[in-house]
């Protein structure tokens, strides 16, 4: 049975489109996946994304996202962010597609960046005019909303043609690995329909056991205190096998995964999972309580605070703060065991070793997106964070930063 049934998009808290919009589904369609690059991979590909299509991407984002529209047999061509919220103006998509053949360009990604809104009304709007599609990156996404100055505010994810999410064991609900596409357009939700129940294989039972035996160790070591340790745990036991680590070797190479490893949908343990979790809207309260702990706390302290605009409602997947010399910060954070994350490190962002190249990104092209790269470390906004904690974090930054 598919998972795209309406009845499943309402158990998990989205809002049905109201009855009668013209070519729009009355309640959106929802496609759970193995990984979230999937869920893109199948909408590029329902889009008949392909060959000498090309598809607009934030130079300031995770190397997954490239490499879906590479394996679609697409071209990414980077447009730069803004740099106070992280996300690609429209200015900056214009920009982008006005050094290459405007009916190339065939779709456009809008991150919404650690939760913050991306400009997504003007976008939307420039693209419908030139028949280009908008897909929502919603991977760090959890309860954020966006103020449309027409239709007045809307949670992100409702925006553009599609939208796409994960459960990535560093997102705000994980199911350890995981994804899901969403979409209220009939067109799409037809094609995803097919990619999904045809084309998709149901994970082995290895994988799904190792996959909730990971769940479950996260939550015994997802104490501020263990966080370096944990994660490079999990590194080591991904690298070996032992783990299902959230990429293959392949694609930490840029290169072509096999289908056996990529177009993959979400296990039913992880469904479950997903739905439980998705319903706790404690963690909503907790990370927008948090914000004001840490907006306090750091504009007490002398140090920047996340500037938000008054159209934008985020609830942040963690909280960006620049600093002079990130490395410096991050040595002396796991020194100490003080959380802290380092998203992200490249405008690309990938393992090491692996050059931007790989991911057809050229030095130079998104200069704010490779600044922040340099600058940003991210303090953490899960439920394990304490306003003690996040004192402690606060401390830390005005002393080495």
């Amino acid at each position: 049975m598919s998972t795209s049934v309406e009845a499943r998009a309402a158990d998990r808290g989205w809002t049905p489109e109201p009855a009668g919009v013209p070519g729009r589904l009355v309640a959106p369609k929802v496609y759970t996946f193995w990984k979230g690059r999937i869920a893109l991979y199948g909408l590029l590909r329902a889009l008949r994304v392909g060959p000498g299509s090309i598809v607009v991407v934030p130079g300031y984002t995770c190397f997954a996202v490239p490499l879906a529209v590479l394996v679609a047999g697409a071209e990414p061509l980077y447009a730069d962010i803004d740099p106070e919220t992280f996300n690609m103006p429209l200015s900056a998509i214009q920009a982008a597609c006005g050094r290459v053949a405007q009916d190339r360009v065939r779709v456009i990604i809008v991150q919404h960046s650690y939760g913050i809104p991306a400009e997504a009304a003007s976008i939307v709007a420039w693209a419908r005019d030139r028949d280009i599609a908008v897909i929502e990156d919603c991977a760090h996404v959890r309860g954020s909303q966006y103020r449309d100055p027409v239709a007045g505010w809307q949670e992100l994810g409702n925006l553009g043609d599609a939208a796409f999410f994960s459960s990535h064991w560093s997102k705000p609900v994980t199911t350890g690995l995981g994804g899901w596409a969403r979409t209220s357009d009939p067109k799409l939700a037809a094609a995803l329909d097919r990619f999904h129940d045809q084309e998709c294989a149901a994970p082995s039972l290895r994988e799904t056991l190792l996959v909730a035996a990971q769940v479950r160790i996260r939550e015994v070591f997802s104490a501020p205190w263990v966080y370096w340790l944990a994660r490079r745990g999990y590194r080591w036991l991904a690298a070996k096998g032992i783990f299902v680590g959230s990429s293959t070797p392949e694609e930490l190479q840029g290169a072509e995964p096999r289908a056996s490893d990529y177009a993959k949908r979400m296990g039913g343990l992880q469904e479950k999972l997903l739905q439980r979790r998705w319903s706790e809207t404690s963690v909503i309260d907790h990370r927008r309580r948090l914000k004001t702990v840490y907006d306090a706390g750091l504009r007490s302290a002398g140090l920047p605070v996340l500037s938000v605009r008054a159209e934008h409602d985020p609830i942040l997947l963690c909280y960006p703060v620049r600093v002079p010399d990130k490395k410096r910060v991050l040595e002396e954070a796991e020194r100490r065991r003080i959380e802290l994350g380092d998203w992200y490190r490249y405008p690309v962002d990938r393992p090491d070793g692996v050059g931007e190249e790989v991911f057809h990104y050229r030095t130079g092209t998104c200069p704010e997106g490779e600044r922040a790269s340099r600058e940003v470390v991210t303090l953490p906004m899960h439920m394990r964070v304490t306003d003690a904690a996040a004192h402690r974090i606060v401390r830390f930054l005005k002393e080495v930063a």
